[in-house]
């Protein structure tokens, strides 16, 4: 990440983490410029960071696939404890 394009956006990024780490901040909110403007450089140097925005955008669905086998379990199970309840 180092290099290409996007190399002082990813040093920018990597000091807001290390400081907000140190500092016991909530690094989301606290890096959240600098993330995206991360991000949207990444975006417009896609060809050199296409298997990191691959990799990312992998990650995502993976995630979303599994809060939505979580909350089909919640469904289910809140039917059938309301099932349970009527017997």
């Amino acid at each position: 990440m180092k290099s290409g394009g996007c190399k002082d956006s990813f040093i920018e990024w990597e000091k807001c983490i290390e400081e907000g780490e140190k500092n016991k901040e909530d690094i989301v909110e606290k890096c959240f410029e600098v993330t995206s403007a991360l991000k949207k450089c990444m975006e417009a140097h896609s060809d050199y960071y296409a298997p990191v925005l691959q990799a990312e955008k992998a990650a995502r669905e993976d995630l979303e696939k599994e809060n939505e086998k979580v909350q089909g379990n919640e469904g289910l199970s809140s039917a059938s404890n309301l099932v349970l309840w009527n017997d």
